[in-house]
């Protein structure tokens, strides 16, 4: 059996107590739910994309990628966010996700759309789920 040298225990407790920091709050994301989300209308992607963002001429391709990324990023009823809800003080994005949340979003929007957002995307930038949507449209159209 290999000792467990100081440098290696120290490591270990490093990481276990980053953890802690870099984890989604669960108890906060239940709280939004419950208490921001949980009277609202729940809509299906297409009724969301048709009440709030083709009007806005959002395109159905990036309101069904926010859609989709941001309900599984963050465990919130997605189905039930408005264009006005603001990031950071009303979903509490930040607290809410894991610490690579924004990263993810850019690697999957990679995937899906074709091209990079990580030297552009600066989400403390972007106040509403409105703004963030902008911004996707945006990039979506300036590549077509």
């Amino acid at each position: 059996m290999q000792r467990l040298t100081l440098s290696r225990l120290y490591n270990w407790f490093l990481a276990l107590w980053s953890y802690n920091d870099l984890r989604p709050d669960l108890a906060l994301r239940r709280r939004i739910n419950r208490q921001v989300l949980a009277a609202r209308p729940a809509h299906k992607v297409s009724e969301w994309y048709q009440k709030f963002w083709a009007s806005r001429g959002v395109s159905r391709e990036v309101a069904t990628f926010i859609y989709q990324s941001l309900a599984k990023y963050s465990g919130l009823q997605f189905a039930k966010v408005l264009p006005s809800d603001r990031l950071c003080e009303d979903l509490k994005l930040p607290l809410i996700c894991w610490f690579d949340w924004e990263m993810s979003l850019c690697e999957d929007f990679y995937e899906e759309f074709g091209f990079e957002l990580d030297d552009y995307l600066d989400v403390t930038q972007l106040k509403t789920v409105a703004d963030l949507m902008g911004f996707f449209n945006q990039q979506v159209a300036m590549a077509a």
